[in-house]
């Protein structure tokens, strides 16, 4: 497994689902502090003193994916093909990235994890299978 990450981090979900806007929406968002991110040429802003996961899904050596956590707590990624920064489906709201659940050859589903601060259950994930992204559930 390969990820590179920048600050440590803590990813919180509070309500989830996707509205379509592309991370400009991410950049006008009112927030203490946001830091610039650049993937695949796409420029957004994640939450300061949070992680940006760069995932590897089929361990090549080379990212194909890179998700962060916008100053407002919202869930974005970006990837090679993609036209600009997209908001993940299912309106996750998060305090920071934890990082993609498994990767490697024969993976059927991506799934990335952050972590939720104030839930009683602190770790929620979003699955990529069948393609498309699905509902914000519990990993395990």
């Amino acid at each position: 497994m390969r990820i590179r990450t920048g600050l440590c981090v803590t990813a919180a979900l509070i309500g989830l689902a996707g509205t379509g806007t592309t991370a400009h929406s991410a950049e006008t968002v009112a927030a203490a502090c946001k830091k610039k991110v650049v993937a695949f040429n796409h420029t957004g802003y994640k939450k300061c003193n949070t992680t940006a996961s760069w995932v590897d899904w089929n361990v090549d050596g080379k990212t194909d994916e890179v998700f962060v956590v916008a100053p407002n707590r919202t869930i974005w990624h970006t990837w090679k093909a993609a036209s600009g920064w997209q908001e993940l489906p299912g309106k996750g709201r998060a305090d920071d990235m934890l990082g993609p659940g498994q990767v490697g050859a024969g993976i059927r589903s991506r799934c990335i994890i952050v972590l939720v601060t104030k839930m009683s259950y602190p770790y929620w994930q979003n699955c990529f299978y069948n393609g498309k992204w699905h509902n914000w559930t519990q990993p395990g």
